[in-house]
C-alpha cells in the first residue's frame, strides 16, 4: 500500500466518522452481522480476557465486548473515528477497560508486539479488506496473541452474488493464474481477496469455523463432526431464501465471511 493509498483511507474515514453508526446500522442484514460476530466471539473467547479490537472504528463493538466482560485494546488509524469512540467509550477509558490505539498503520506494526497481550484479535465489518499484505498483519498478531490465540474476522464475500455478476469481478479472476486479491473499487481501493488467500496468510493459526453474513447467518465448525449453527435473521425470508441457506448456495448469499482462527501451542 502506498501512503497516498492509506492517506485515502483516513480522509475518508476521518470524514465519515460522525454518520458511521448510522451507515452500518441502516440496513437489517448489517445489523444482524455485527450481532452474530459479537456472539461469535463469545462463544470462543473466554471472558475475562483481552481483546485487539483491529480497526475498532467508534466503538460501537468495543463497548459491547466491555458488557460481556472483556478488556479491549483498542485499535484504529483514523483520529475521526477514534474521537467517536473515545466518546463514547468515555468511561470503560477511565476504568481500564477500553485502552485506546491511534497510530498509522505501520506504526502499529512496529508496536503492537510491545503493548499488553491479547487473548484474541478481533477485526469485524470488513476491515482486512484494507490490508494489502495480510501476511505482515497475522505475524503482528501472532507476536501480540498469548497462545493458544485466536482471530476471530468478517471479510467481504468475494463469491457474492452481486460481486460475481459483474464482468469486471470475471476479468479480474481469469487475468490471474495464481490467485491473487481481486480488487473492487470503493471510495478509495479496498481488496477482495478469497478466502484461501487469508488463510495462506494466518499461516500460523489454523480454520477452526465459517461462516457467511446476509439475511441469514450461518456459521459451520471446520470439523464437520462439530456440527454447524444458523442464525435466524429476517423474518421475512420466503422459503425458497431459508432453504437455499441449507445448500452450497449460501455462499452466494452472505455478505460477509466469518473465520475463526486459533494458534495452538
Amino acid at each position: 500500500m502506498t501512503e497516498a493509498e492509506l492517506s485515502q483511507r483516513v480522509a475518508f474515514h476521518n470524514e465519515i466518522a460522525p454518520a458511521y453508526d448510522d451507515y452500518v446500522t441502516r440496513k437489517r442484514s448489517d445489523i444482524l452481522a455485527r450481532a452474530a460476530f459479537v456472539d461469535l466471539v463469545s462463544d470462543y473467547v473466554l471472558t475475562g480476557g483481552t481483546l485487539l479490537d483491529f480497526g475498532s472504528g467508534t466503538g460501537l463493538d468495543a463497548r459491547e465486548y466491555v458488557q460481556r466482560g472483556y478488556r479491549v485494546l483498542a485499535y484504529d488509524n483514523s483520529p475521526g473515528m477514534m474521537a467517536q469512540l473515545e466518546r463514547r467509550c468515555r468511561e470503560e477509558i477511565a476504568s481500564g477497560t477500553v485502552t485506546p490505539y491511534m497510530m498509522d498503520y505501520g506504526s502499529f506494526l512496529d508496536r503492537a508486539a510491545h503493548w499488553p497481550s491479547a487473548q484474541a484479535v478481533v477485526s469485524n465489518f470488513a476491515v482486512l479488506n484494507l490490508i494489502g499484505d495480510p501476511e505482515i498483519l497475522f505475524d503482528t498478531f501472532a507476536r501480540l496473541l498469548t497462545p493458544p490465540g485466536w482471530i476471530v474476522t468478517s471479510v467481504l464475500n468475494p463469491l457474492h452474488w452481486t460481486k460475481v455478476r459483474k464482468l469486471a469481478w470475471w476479468r479480474n479472476v481469469l487475468s490471474r493464474h495464481d490467485s491473487p486479491p481481486v480488487f473492487v473499487e470503493q471510495p478509495y481501493i479496498a481488496y477482495l481477496p478469497f478466502v484461501s488467500r487469508f488463510l495462506r496468510a494466518a499461516r500460523q493459526f489454523r480454520l477452526v469455523g465459517q461462516g457467511y453474513a446476509g439475511k441469514l447467518v450461518r456459521f459451520d465448525q471446520a470439523d464437520r463432526n462439530a456440527g454447524g449453527r444458523i442464525w435466524r435473521g429476517d423474518g421475512e425470508l420466503s422459503r425458497v431464501e431459508r432453504a437455499l441457506w441449507h445448500t452450497a448456495a449460501y455462499r452466494l448469499l452472505g455478505e460477509f465471511v466469518f473465520l475463526v482462527l486459533r494458534r495452538d501451542p
